[in-house]
């Protein structure tokens, strides 16, 4: 009876979807760089301009094209609407600080050219707070809260179609693309009121990056052609980054979950430095060390630039209030954050951000489902198992669902050793018929009904539905079809014709062939229930199977050292405010699950691992040129050539995907507005700075 309400649920929100799994905006074109300097800033006033309290019911998820707009300026502003912001606001606490004399004024502590947010529904209103979870007392704070403490130098639009300026007002590429010339605002201050400048950027790299005991391994992300960039402050608010070849995607990564989007922008030099043995007594370092029960300075130091210290300068929109981990984390409001809304109302509208410590999940639903979280992504709350709970008690509780697009996530897709010690094995991994007859062996509408009841597609591992990849395409099907009388007939054309008493096939060399599934329990924790299925349908096409269920980390090293022989997991291959480049998976990157041995190939230039498919190194070929392609059509059509290869090749097998509808929901007090009906799977550009509390 609860799995038939569980479909039934789920299958209600997928017809309110519109039975399609959420599109992807096109990839993000890296934006021009902006004109002249926006109008003078405009004279602060004393009284807030509040929104008035709003009376309808929120919407529901994706019943609302996102509403949020972003400008670069109050000059922007007004050139695109007509509008002019005549006088800044501030929130009342902060107002009685101007009052007292222990804070200036709200003009001057906006930047020159403050970034203009229209909300997603109305001018909201100021104070409040928004509490959310977070899960057992290792975790140091809410994912979702440290991407709402994250402001990087570029970012997505709130509709995530585009990459826009942030801390950084603009950007130049230089008609080679190697050189990237970052514009800053002028007036730009960190919460503590001193200035943010090139100098910070400077000690990030300088003092970070290129000091060795920090950064011993330097990140690939920052290099092109094997050569790390070059850092160079032009003036005091512009800085250039040059590199050995083209890197025309560097924008878009500056602001991508998996680029340089956090410490660019988290390394104030004028308080970190009084820690860094290059610019601070190393007697004095040694005293502090000890103070803090450091006996490592590098340690110290990390400790110390953590973003989880409250005592550290930010640029975002709340501060911690103390270290984690404590059975409450609390987070203020920053009173030199530089953006505003329509009205010139300084943001953000709440003032403060709570986290609840919990046990565990069923903890966190306990109060989701009495109303007394704010905010609480479906999979921290159990997942779609609890859909049916959630959803009966939505009405009483007072709270709805949006959801966020995200790459898509590949459950329990299955990987094959390609580099196995037995060469029988080898020989028989490596033969790419037999991937495909193992794959058109399993009935993957079956599997959908029994495991997962809805909420996923079959499909192999895909890239997000919609443009510009079009994860649905018949492309991301292939050898995804229940047909095994086909799997028969690869089977038996490879050779594996021969069989044991029992009906199983035997081993091209004659012996035994039974293989060995070693299934992850951590991501997703199905997959040992899925491939004992999956044991039984290539039972059926005389293939002999064994599961064996395996811990995260054990899995981990295990996969990586190269000792498994088949193995399940989840996996991803990007899309949404994920580039695929930034995916180890669509590139055969350091870590490949696919392979990691051939990916160590290629990282080492041939002097590890063993040496991949010309298909595989064709791969690593169109990464370079779509990073340094300036042109997006042409940087879409050569990611398509790599996903052609990865199907054509079919190195895993993948089962289904799941649609961020239903997976990517997150639960949301309806005292909570602004909020928009679906956005990114970060929520990050969706600006919580503009939500506020309908109360």
């Amino acid at each position: 009876m609860f799995h038939l309400l569980s479909l039934l649920l789920i299958g209600a929100l997928l017809l309110s979807a519109c039975g399609q799994p959420a599109p992807a905006p096109a990839e993000a074109p890296a934006a021009e760089a902006p004109g002249a300097a926006a109008s003078e800033t405009q004279t602060s006033a004393t009284e807030q301009t509040a929104g008035a309290l709003l009376t309808d019911a929120p919407a529901g998820p994706g019943e609302r094209p996102v509403q949020q707009e972003v400008y670069n300026s109050p000059a922007e502003y007004e050139a695109a609407t007509g509008n002019q912001i005549a006088a800044y606001s501030e929130a009342p606490m902060l107002s009685a600080l101007v009052e007292a004399g222990d804070l200036p004024p709200v003009a001057d502590r906006l930047p020159a050219e403050p970034v203009v947010i229209k909300p997603e529904e109305t001018i909201g209103k100021y104070g409040g707070y928004l509490t959310g979870a977070i899960e057992g007392q290792n975790r140091a704070s809410p994912t979702m809260f440290d991407y709402w403490t994250l402001d990087p130098l570029t970012t997505f639009s709130p509709a995530g179609t585009e990459t826009i300026p942030n801390v950084a007002k603009g950007w130049e590429i230089s008609d080679d693309n190697r050189t990237i010339t970052i514009f800053l605002r002028e007036g730009l201050k960190w919460s503590d009121g001193q200035p943010f400048t090139a100098d910070d950027i400077l000690f990030w790299w300088e003092d970070i990056i290129l000091n060795d005991e920090l950064t011993p391994s330097k990140p690939t992300i920052l290099t092109r052609g094997g050569e790390l960039a070059t850092v160079r402050k032009v003036d005091d608010f512009t800085v250039e980054f040059s590199f050995a070849e083209p890197y025309a995607l560097f924008v878009t990564y500056l602001g991508s979950w998996g680029g340089p989007r956090v410490d660019p922008v988290a390394s104030p030099r004028h308080y970190l430095a009084q820690f860094h043995l290059n610019h601070a007594d190393a007697a004095e370092i040694e005293s502090l060390m000890q103070a803090e029960g450091f006996d490592s300075w590098v340690d110290f130091f990390t400790h110390m630039r953590d973003r989880h210290n409250p005592d550290k300068p930010t640029l975002a929109a709340w501060i911690p209030n103390e270290w984690p981990p404590q059975p409450i984390q609390t987070y203020r409001r920053n009173p030199y954050y530089w953006k505003v809304d329509t009205a010139g109302n300084q943001l953000p509208y709440l003032d403060e951000l709570r986290a609840v410590r919990m046990a565990d999940t069923e903890a966190q639903l306990l109060k989701i489902i009495a109303g007394e979280l704010d905010w609480s992504t479906l999979g921290f709350a159990g997942g779609v198992a609890n859909m049916p709970l959630i959803m009966d008690n939505r009405e009483k509780a007072g709270y709805r669902l949006v959801y966020g697009t995200w790459m898509p996530n590949s459950f329990s897709n299955i990987m094959f050793n390609f580099t196995h010690p037995d060469p029988v094995r080898r020989e028989l991994y490596n033969d790419v018929r037999f991937r495909q007859a193992l794959s058109v062996a399993i009935n993957r509408e079956e599997l959908i009904r029994l495991v997962w009841k809805g909420a996923v597609f079959a499909s192999q591992v895909a890239p997000l539905y919609g443009p510009p990849y079009h994860g649905e395409s018949d492309l991301f099907k292939s050898y995804a079809q229940f047909d095994p009388d086909l799997a028969n007939q690869l089977l038996d054309e490879i050779g594996l014709t021969e069989r044991d008493g029992q009906g199983f096939r035997l081993g091209p060399d004659g012996e035994e062939l039974l293989l060995i599934i070693a299934a992850n329990t951590a991501w997703p924790p199905e997959t040992p229930d899925v491939m004992e299925l999956v044991r039984g349908y290539w039972e059926q096409v005389g293939i002999r199977a064994t599961v064996q269920p395996e811990a995260g980390e054990l899995w981990t090293a295990r996969h990586s050292a190269n000792e498994h022989d088949l193995s399940a997991r989840g996996a991803h291959f990007g899309g949404g405010p994920v580039h695929p480049t930034l995916n180890n998976n669509t590139f055969a990157l350091s870590g490949w699950q696919w392979a990691p041995e051939w990916a160590l190939w290629l990282d080492t230039k041939g002097e590890q691992g063993s040496e991949p498919p010309d298909d595989v190194k064709r791969i690593r070929e169109l990464r370079e040129l779509i990073l340094g392609e300036p042109d997006q059509d042409e940087r879409i059509a050569l990611s398509m050539e790599v996903f052609e290869i990865q199907m054509k090749n079919l190195w895993s097998i993948g089962l289904v995907v799941d649609d961020p509808k239903i997976y990517q929901q997150t639960i949301v007090r309806n005292r909570v507005r602004n909020v928009p009906t679906w956005t990114t799977g970060e929520w990050y550009p969706s600006l919580p700075v503009s939500w506020f509390i309908n109360e």
